[in-house]
């Protein structure tokens, strides 16, 4: 249990279908199957961590390796700075 109220950002790291299904009930939305190696950016309009409940959450961005095929997302092209 993270118990420092002074952390922003955290960084989970998991299996499915318990991560895909977490990341469903923390932004009440349907994605079927996080893939291998995908991410999922999730943001929170709360003070503090204590305040997280279901659906309070909202995807910025879900990327996966098939997208990079015919697509970069921005935030990944400007980390590349590929602009």
């Amino acid at each position: 249990m993270m118990q420092e109220k002074y952390f922003e950002r955290i960084l989970v790291v998991g299996h499915n279908p318990q991560l895909t299904e977490v990341v469903n009930m923390l932004t009440d939305e349907h994605i079927s199957k996080i893939p291998t190696v995908g991410v999922v950016a999730i943001n929170f309009n709360i003070e503090e961590w204590s305040e997280l409940e279901e659906a309070c959450g909202e995807i910025d961005f879900f990327i996966y390796p098939k997208q990079f095929k015919y697509y970069m997302p921005k935030q990944i092209r400007a980390t590349l700075d590929l602009n």
